[in-house]
């Protein structure tokens, strides 16, 4: 049985290479940021942070999750998991082991449910307690002036209304966008 570990990595740390190759495989250009802005944001910014997951026997990278803490909430900005380990359960251990950590509200922004690959992706976040606000109007601001802004939907964990939701919502495109009003 592979036993995980969980650990928040500082700024230069060996794992940031692995957490590269996973991201950019993972994720499309205009749903990250430039790999330079997120070694950036973990030497500078005090709220944005990566956790890395490994396997404890082998030191074999796993997963990463990074996210933003503003005390009120926490924001997941992404969660990958290596295609050699997905389908035993580790995503379900590491966003329960980040809901026990964190100890407040948790947000996250999901592709709208519209098919399969998509729907299987909300249904794992219900399966964890999560809600989705499939009503509630939201577009994400592009990560850079070349890249394209996306209608998504938000997913919560704890208790938020739309007010919350709102304000939350402000936090994000200030904070994680740059995006000022």
């Amino acid at each position: 049985k592979m036993t995980f570990i969980f650990k928040e990595i500082a700024p230069h740390s060996p794992f940031l290479s692995n957490i590269k190759a996973l991201y950019e495989s993972a994720f499309p250009p205009d749903e990250r940021r430039d790999f330079a802005q997120v070694e950036q944001l973990l030497a500078q910014n005090p709220h944005f942070k990566i956790r890395v997951i490994f396997e404890m026997n082998s030191c074999a990278f796993a997963a990463f999750l990074s996210y933003w803490n503003f005390g009120s909430f926490s924001y997941i900005e992404h969660l990958a998991v290596m295609p050699v380990v997905r389908g035993n359960g580790l995503g379900h251990k590491i966003m329960n082991d980040f809901f026990a950590s964190v100890g407040n509200r948790v947000l996250l922004e999901v592709e709208p449910p519209i098919d399969t690959i998509t729907r299987k992706r909300v249904a794992f976040y219900e399966s964890l307690g999560m809600t989705l606000w499939d009503d509630f109007h939201y577009i994400q601001p592009p990560y850079a002036p070349h890249l394209n802004a996306l209608e998504l939907r938000l997913m919560t964990h704890g208790t938020f209304t739309r007010d919350d939701l709102t304000a939350a919502v402000a936090t994000l495109h200030r904070e994680v966008y740059g995006v000022t009003q």
